[in-house]
C-alpha cells in the first residue's frame, strides 16, 4: 500500500500517475489543492493569491493541456512595479525608462560595473542573495528595486538568504537589454513568465480538481498525527467521524511542509528533528477584495517595493478573467508578508491595504468595498539560508531510508511552480511503480 498525505498539485499528480497500484490519498482539509485553491464569497472568485500557470516542460505542459482541453487561456504578461510614483514594466532590470533620470543612470552605472568585476567563485549556498544581487545586477538596481522589494516580502536581511535558488526566478540581463531598457526600446519579453495560461471560468482550482476523474476517493478531513517510520504506519484523525485511522504502508509520499512531518514522526533521530525545527519561511495576509467600480487597473499584477506601502503585490483576478466577479465591480487581491509568530487582524490588515491602494491611485476614498476577506497563508515562501542548504538534504535522505518520499514546494522545502509539483509526482510514481514491478529474489 502506498500511502500519500497531500492532496495538493503534487499528491494528486502522484495518485493519478499511480492507477493501477494500490494507494491511498488522505487530505487534512475539505477542499483538494493545498494553496492551489479558489473560493467563492458574495458572488466573487478568489485563489489563494495568484496562481498562474507557465511552462519549460513539454510534457506537464501537455497533461495538463489535456486535463483542462477547452478551459484554458492565454494572457500576454501585463506586470509593472509602481516606485518613485511612475509605473514601469516588469522586469525592473530591463525597464528603468520614465524613472528619474538619476535613477535610470544609477541602475546603468551599477550595471556596467558588474560587467567588469571578476566572477565570484563562491558556491551559490555559500553567497548570500543580497551578494548575488550586487555582483550580477548592480548597486543601483539594488538600491532601487531588488533590496527593498525582497526584504519586505522575506521580512530578514538579504544577506541572511543565499542565492541557490535565483537562477530561473532572476535571470542576469545583457548589457543590450538594460540600455534597451532604459531608452524604453522593447524587442523582446523577458523573464521566466512573459504569457500565462489561466482558466476562463471559476479559478484555479479547476487544476487540481481535474486530476479527480483518474483518482480514487480522495480522504477528505482527515489529518496525519503521527507516523511511526520503523513499522511504517501512519496514523489520521478523521474529523467527520471523530475517530482515528491507521495505515499500514509500504511507501508514504508527503507534501506537507517539512517541519510538520518531521513532528510527527516521533522515532526519527533527535538531530534531524532538531535540525527540522530550525527551517525558517515567511507567511502571507492574503487580502482579498471586491470594489463595486469597473477596471480599477487594467493590469494583472503590480510589484510594490518601496516602504510607504504595506503590501508587496497586489494582483486583478477580473484582468485574468472576467467570471471572476460581479458586473460591474472588480476584484483584487493584496499580499502583506509576515513573520509566522506574527499575527495582526483582520480589520487592521483590510484598512492597511486600502490605504495604501488609494496612495497608489488605484482606490478612490469614495471607493465601496462590497468584500474584504483574509486568508492566512502559514506557509507561503520557504527560505532558502545555510541551516537549509546543510539540513534538507540529510533529512530528505533519512525520510526515503524509511520508505517516506517527501515531495512538492514544502515537502522539498524549495521554490518551485505548480508545473514542478506536477513534475515530481509523476517521477515519483513512475518510480514506485518500477520498484513493485522489479521480480523479488532469492
Amino acid at each position: 500500500m502506498i500511502v500519500i498525505v497531500g492532496a495538493g498539485l503534487a499528491g494528486l499528480s502522484t495518485a493519478y500517475h499511480l492507477s493501477g497500484l494500490p494507494y491511498r490519498i488522505y487530505e487534512r482539509e475539505q477542499d483538494v489543492g493545498g494553496l492551489c485553491r479558489s473560493y467563492r464569497k458574495d458572488g466573487f472568485t478568489f485563489d489563494y493569491t495568484g496562481h498562474l500557470l507557465h511552462f519549460r516542460q513539454a510534457e506537464i505542459k501537455a497533461l495538463v493541456e489535456r486535463l483542462l482541453a477547452g478551459r484554458l487561456q492565454q494572457h500576454g504578461r501585463k506586470s509593472f512595479i509602481y516606485s518613485h510614483q511612475t509605473y514601469t514594466e516588469y522586469p525592473f532590470q530591463v525597464n528603468t525608462f520614465g524613472l528619474p533620470p538619476e535613477v535610470i543612470r544609477e541602475c546603468l552605472m551599477g550595471f556596467i560595473a558588474t560587467l567588469t568585476q571578476p566572477v565570484a567563485s563562491i558556491a551559490p549556498k555559500d553567497r548570500s542573495f543580497k551578494q548575488w544581487i550586487l555582483d550580477n545586477l548592480g548597486d543601483g538596481m539594488a538600491k532601487h528595486f531588488m533590496v527593498p522589494f525582497n526584504e519586505k516580502l522575506w521580512q530578514v536581511s538579504l544577506d541572511e538568504l543565499t542565492s541557490d535558488w535565483v537562477s530561473w526566478l532572476v535571470p542576469k540581463p545583457e548589457l543590450k537589454d538594460v540600455i534597451n531598457g532604459a531608452l524604453g526600446i522593447k524587442d523582446k519579453a523577458f523573464g521566466y513568465n512573459p504569457s500565462f495560461l489561466y482558466p476562463a471560468n471559476d479559478g484555479i482550482r479547476v487544476l487540481p480538481e481535474s486530476f479527480l476523474s483518474g483518482i480514487d476517493q480522495v480522504e477528505r478531513d482527515c489529518e496525519l498525527i503521527e507516523v511511526d517510520t520503523k513499522r511504517r504506519r501512519a496514523l489520521f484523525h478523521d474529523r467527520r467521524r471523530g475517530e482515528s485511522r491507521t495505515e499500514h504502508y509500504e511507501s508514504l509520499v508527503s507534501t506537507i511542509p517539512v517541519p510538520e512531518l518531521v513532528r510527527r514522526c516521533p522515532d526519527f533521530p533527535q538531530r534531524l528533528k532538531e535540525a527540522a525545527a530550525g527551517l525558517r519561511w515567511v507567511s502571507v495576509y492574503n487580502v482579498n477584495l471586491g470594489v463595486s467600480r469597473e477596471q480599477v487597473s487594467d493590469k494583472h499584477w503590480i510589484y510594490f517595493p518601496e516602504s510607504g506601502y504595506p503590501f508587496y503585490r497586489v494582483g486583478f483576478p477580473m484582468s485574468f478573467s472576467p467570471s471572476l466577479g460581479r458586473s460591474g465591480c472588480s476584484s483584487m487581491y493584496v499580499e502583506i508578508s509576515h513573520r509566522p509568530a506574527e499575527q495582526r487582524a483582520p480589520e487592521q490588515l483590510i484598512e492597511q491595504a486600502r490605504s495604501g491602494l488609494e496612495q497608489a491611485g488605484i482606490l478612490r476614498p469614495d471607493d465601496d468595498l462590497v468584500v474584504a476577506d483574509v486568508k492566512d497563508l502559514r506557509y507561503a515562501y520557504v527560505y532558502f539560508d545555510r541551516h537549509r542548504a546543510k539540513a534538507i538534504p540529510a533529512i530528505l535522505a533519512e525520510l526515503e531510508r524509511r520508505g517516506i518520499h517527501s515531495i512538492g514546494r514544502y515537502g522539498r522545502w524549495e521554490h518551485t511552480s505548480m508545473e514542478d509539483a506536477i513534475g515530481q509526482g509523476k517521477r515519483l510514481a513512475e518510480q514506485l511503480r518500477g520498484q513493485q514491478a522489479q521480480p523479488v529474489t532469492a
